[in-house]
């Protein structure tokens, strides 16, 4: 299978015999002209359980059942263990094509009322050796999905934003550096090949100027970084072609009327942003000032959708 599942392995197949065998003839007609033992109830009981006897060998198991608690009560559990499967293998969600292999393979779910091949399918010893398989598959249904599930979620581009102003704070990222915003512009549109353009926002009149930016690679995502500071603050805003759906699933939605734009505000550790889009692009304002101070310069600056 393709991308987040592996290839199974084929599991073995137990070949059964084409035909009953002839003790198996001899011990029926020993056992039903007198009582079957539970030694023998025990033998069939599998069998009886998957529809899968004759009249003449389902009449003497349920005669046996009728009188014998213990091997009354083996076959309620085993009842009782089919259907808790059997529910578990249909509403299990697994992947498509691998819960149709499993659910499809007669071996591991038969057919209502098919009869086997041979006796070996009937018996007890010998039914034990399909167990494996039908564990495995049963382990299969339960353990990919769960483990699908228990795979965390990628953390989206917005939150990763948050994580990238932490660390230009720090310090722990290299940084374009250029004597002009006008240059500064220009590498980083050049960087994706002219694709997109940086916002360029001027924030002057916060006394915040652009002095560097960076080009950061998100899953094959090109995002354009632009540093402002100034008065003692730090903003980054980040430009990246996406939608809305890049935006956290916790993240507060704002719309402005005027300007007929979503805004979605966000916030981890102290570090405040905000999300919009504009066309096909998406901008991310991020710093620790105050969220609705922020917000107020994100619409302030958003072009009317």
């Amino acid at each position: 299978m393709s991308c987040r599942h592996h290839t199974l392995p084929v599991v073995p197949r137990q070949e059964a015999p084409a035909s009953i065998p002839q003790e198996v003839h001899k011990h029926l007609r020993e056992i039903s002209g007198r009582k079957m033992t539970c030694e023998e109830a025990q033998e069939l009981i599998t069998a009886l359980v998957d529809n899968e006897l004759s009249g003449l060998e389902r009449s003497s198991i349920e005669g046996h059942l009728k009188e014998c608690p213990r091997c009354r009560t083996t076959y309620q559990e085993e009842m009782a263990l089919k259907r808790d499967i059997r529910r578990a293998g249909t509403t299990l969600s697994a992947p498509a094509a691998l819960r149709q292999r499993i659910l499809s393979d007669r071996r591991l779910f038969p057919e209502r009322g098919r009869k086997t091949e041979g006796w070996a399918w009937l018996v007890w010893p010998a039914r034990l050796a399909s167990r494996p398989a039908f564990v495995a598959a049963l382990l299969v249904l339960v353990i990919v999905p769960a483990l699908y599930l228990m795979r965390p979620a990628p953390q989206p581009i917005s939150l990763t934003a948050l994580d990238t102003h932490d660390r230009i704070l720090r310090g722990d990222i290299s940084l374009i550096r250029a004597e002009s915003q006008e240059e500064l512009r220009a590498q980083l549109h050049r960087s994706v090949e002219g694709r997109f353009a940086p916002m360029g926002y001027d924030l002057s009149m916060m006394n915040l100027r652009p002095v560097a930016g960076v080009v950061q690679d998100v899953k094959g995502r090109k995002i354009l970084v632009t540093v402002y500071e100034g008065g003692g603050l730090t903003l980054t805003c980040y430009t990246f072609q996406g939608s809305e759906k890049d935006s956290p699933a916790s993240a507060a939605l704002f719309f402005d009327p005027e300007k007929k734009t979503n805004f979605y505000t966000f916030s981890r550790n102290g570090v405040n942003g905000v999300l919009h889009r504009e066309g096909g692009v998406i901008c991310i304002l991020v710093s620790k000032m105050p969220m609705q101070d922020l917000l107020d310069l994100a619409r302030s600056k958003s072009r009317p959708s």
